[in-house]
């Protein structure tokens, strides 16, 4: 199975370009809330088995979160059928993640995180270092907030020498509306956020070079406890889209998503199981 599937409701790689707001301060609120439920239901460990569009186990691939006893670590192993083993060590303060470090193959990348006094992200550092060709890169996020703790601007620093500033437009409800990227002054890039009467994120749209008009990037639907029932990425230009439908147990936690291509036809899908201390 070749799809990447969104593991343990958490998000560790490496910044990387597109939805900021998203990335940095939705997906990481969302990875501490599912953390915290995880420590109130004193998980000791999380597998994932995978299954072919047949229905059959998917060899060779395998993926174990280990919790350490004080909540303060976790340690997950993915193996691929190719033979390659990555792990991603997570360190955790006040319940809210600290560094992660993601080592896959030659590749070792390190993130950090400090946050204000409202547990929202301050500065994001990401550090990757590539010894199979022997390039190392940095980038750091600073963010800003509103009164209303809501993103002001957002500095990010490549390299130390490549700037780009993003700055945030408001909605009638207060609510993030457009992400706008900055060089020099000028704006080369704009994404566009919507929400539903809950204020929830339900489209992030931008101007589709390729398709000549505004598409979405990614849709969201929610179950009736808020939490994220169906996600739909657009892929090649607008052509094409995959859609991924969760389900979660009683505590909160994922039990299965499944992964459906344009013509509803099933790419792949993962099952959790959960071992308690």
């Amino acid at each position: 199975m070749r799809i990447v599937f969104v593991l343990f409701s958490v998000c560790f790689c490496s910044l990387v370009n597109g939805q900021y707001y998203y990335n940095d301060v939705v997906a990481n609120t969302l990875s501490n809330q599912q953390f915290r439920l995880i420590k109130q239901a004193k998980i000791k460990t999380i597998k994932a088995i995978s299954y072919e569009p047949s229905g059959e186990v998917t060899q060779g691939f395998s993926i174990a979160q280990e919790i350490s006893p004080d909540f303060r670590k976790t340690v997950t192993t993915t193996s691929l059928q190719e033979g390659y083993t990555s792990t991603l060590t997570v360190t955790y303060e006040n319940s809210l993640v600290k560094k992660s470090v993601d080592v896959n193959h030659k590749v070792e990348t390190t993130n950090t995180f400090t946050y204000n006094e409202k547990g929202l992200p301050s500065t994001i550092s990401s550090t990757t270092n590539d010894t199979a060709v022997g390039i190392n890169s940095n980038e750091v996020h600073i963010w800003s907030y509103n009164a209303n703790n809501i993103p002001a601007s957002l500095l990010k620093i490549k390299n130390k020498v490549d700037t780009t500033f993003i700055e945030f437009v408001y909605d009638e409800k207060g609510n993030i509306g457009e992400e706008r990227w900055k060089r020099k002054g000028s704006v080369f890039e704009t994404y566009y956020y919507y929400y539903n009467d809950k204020n929830q994120i339900t489209d992030i749209v931008r101007f589709n070079t390729r398709a000549k008009q505004m598409l979405p990037d990614f849709l969201y639907e929610y179950d009736d406890k808020g939490k994220i029932s169906k996600m739909t990425q657009v892929t090649n230009g607008g052509s094409n889209y995959l859609v991924w439908t969760y389900t979660y147990n009683d505590k909160g936690l994922k039990e299965s998503e499944v992964c459906y291509n344009k013509q509803k036809q099933l790419i792949g899908k993962i099952e959790y199981g959960y071992l308690y201390q």
